[in-house]
């Protein structure tokens, strides 16, 4: 191992990765290979990284460390993040999208905007609870078998 606590931290989120194409699956009935890279969905892969490296820096060297208090902040604004400014960002692309569509009916020309706003960019509240749970469970379960 070159580094433990970030070869945990990013088995926590490739493996959040893989299981967006497991959810979506489920929840549409298609395979959607995209999602194995695309921002958004079930669980948040990088509230799943920072939960683990926070989890783990804990665990290693103590809720008392500075390292923990780093990593729990980072952790934070990367949550926060990700439900807030990134969520709200991708409600506004859906709406300029719409608005976009809008127009090329009024005006009956085609592909008046030739591309498409990204919509899914942050991530609902249950999404995120999926990538701290996803993440504390890789973490502990990093900390007892490969530690």
């Amino acid at each position: 191992m070159f580094n433990y606590v970030l070869e945990i931290s990013l088995i926590s989120m490739f493996a959040a990765q893989l299981l967006k194409l497991f959810t979506k699956y489920f929840v549409t009935g298609q395979w959607d290979w995209h999602s194995l890279v695309s921002t958004g969905g079930m669980p948040s892969s990088h509230t799943s990284l920072v939960t683990t490296l926070t989890i783990t820096l804990a665990l290693i060297l103590g809720f008392d460390s500075i390292e923990f208090a780093i990593s729990f902040v980072f952790s934070a604004v990367v949550i926060h993040d990700s439900m807030g400014i990134r969520y709200e960002a991708g409600k506004h692309a859906s709406i300029l999208n719409q608005i976009a569509l809008d127009i090329e009916h009024i005006v009956k020309r085609k592909e008046l905007y030739d591309q498409k706003f990204k919509e899914l960019l942050g991530h609902k509240p249950i999404e995120v609870f999926g990538g701290v749970v996803l993440g504390a469970i890789v973490a502990l379960i990093g900390f007892y078998i490969m530690y």
